[in-house]
């Protein structure tokens, strides 16, 4: 458990600071729109309090397993401590998440409609908290059937999409302050690209408590199993979300042209159903039992993070130059081509031959979107100085 929980504790982190940092630099306007004067005062202590509920579980699980051998009670108190603070910290995020959209001057019924997310989340999630911490040290994935590494690629994945997703967030919230921000299509794109990050968000928080301690289940029927597959299928539901969410920021400036993001994806599944189709194996075989990591996601956190400094901003200016729209279009296509090599190297130990090649292609594509996509960063970034 103590991987996943690191895990867990090193996405908070990268999910909060950045809150803490707007506040403090005064990069948020807590008085003024939306219902941020009464956020204001609120905003800060939560996003630390939240921070620190992060943090404490794995300094538990830390202490845990270096406590005296004789200690048994103390060893199964900081478990069962370490798995109440995992639920608590989930639960905050989802309301820093809500509080996020609270600085957003919008109709008061989106506001309701934000708050009805919460609703089935916040009571199940209470319910998983009591059920879990009812289990001392004695109760960990590993005896109850579950697959511990495929736990571990599984949060480290939700982590990951969720992370990103919650930077959206920041940057969609921060930049719905600006009093002419969008108008016309420009607002409807930003709306459902807000609202669609948001849920997301509250989704993601969901299934990383979930993967995170996982619930107990009937190792003697397929519960086990079916509850692993429901989950897998859900984390591919985040990697649908935050490309939806990456296709609506870039249409802000793209249009219909945003759709071309798509194009390097599609042909890496196009790699895929032609070598099934034809069995062109090249002859090649894996050895049995070669087991394969999955794909790494630093490349698509850093650049989907210049993707929202570049493309967020773009839905209040609407005279975006060529440079702007190239790096959009070629960062968002990295940040697809991305989740894309990771969802066809995520839980299969031994690919088959063809899909190995659709994630070589995938692969590709994200590399070279991301080399491409350092011109047009470059000219800005000289543009910007020349200023």
């Amino acid at each position: 458990m103590k991987n996943r929980v690191q895990a867990f504790t090193e996405g908070i982190v990268l999910m909060v600071c950045p809150v803490l940092l707007a506040v403090a630099f005064k990069k948020a306007d807590l008085k003024s729109n939306g219902k941020g004067k009464l956020v204001g005062v609120s905003i800060s202590p939560l996003a630390a309090i939240t921070l620190e509920a992060g943090l404490l579980p794995f300094l538990c699980l830390i202490v845990s397993d270096n406590h005296p051998p004789a200690d048994g009670r103390l060893a199964s108190l900081l478990f069962r401590a370490s798995k109440l603070l995992v639920h608590l910290c989930g639960l905050l995020l989802m309301a820093l998440s809500y509080i996020l959209l609270l600085l957003i001057d919008m109709d008061k019924h989106l506001y309701f409609l934000a708050g009805l997310v919460l609703a089935p989340l916040v009571p199940i999630t209470i319910l998983r908290c009591y059920r879990s911490t009812r289990n001392g040290g004695e109760y960990d994935a590993a005896g109850i059937g579950y697959d511990e590494g495929a736990l571990e690629k599984s949060v480290d994945f939700s982590v990951a999409v969720t992370t990103l997703l919650f930077l959206g967030l920041e940057g969609l919230a921060l930049e719905g302050q600006n009093n002419g921000a969008c108008h016309g299509r420009l607002e409807r794109l930003f709306t459902a690209s807000l609202g669609i990050t948001y849920l997301a968000c509250e989704l993601g928080v969901f299934i990383m408590l979930r993967g995170t301690v996982p619930p107990q289940m009937n190792i003697q029927d397929d519960s086990t199993k079916i509850c692993n597959d429901v989950v897998e299928l859900l984390n591919v539901v985040l990697a649908v979300a935050i490309a939806l969410v990456v296709v609506l920021i870039a249409a802000a400036q793209l249009r219909e042209q945003a759709w071309l993001v798509f194009v390097p994806l599609i042909l890496s599944f196009v790699v895929w159903m032609y070598r099934v189709l034809v069995g062109a194996d090249g002859g090649r075989e894996h050895a049995p039992g070669r087991a394969k990591q999955p794909a790494s996601l630093e490349l698509t956190k850093v650049t989907f993070t210049g993707f929202l400094a570049v493309a967020v901003p773009t839905f209040s200016n609407t005279a975006a130059g060529i440079s702007i729209r190239g790096f959009v279009l070629l960062s968002a296509a990295a940040v697809i081509s991305g989740l894309g090599w990771r969802l066809l190297t995520h839980r299969i130990a031994t690919p088959s031959p063809a899909m190995v090649g659709a994630a070589s292609v995938a692969s590709f594509f994200a590399h070279l979107c991301v080399a491409a996509a350092v011109i047009p960063f470059s000219i800005l970034a000289v543009s910007a100085n020349s200023m």
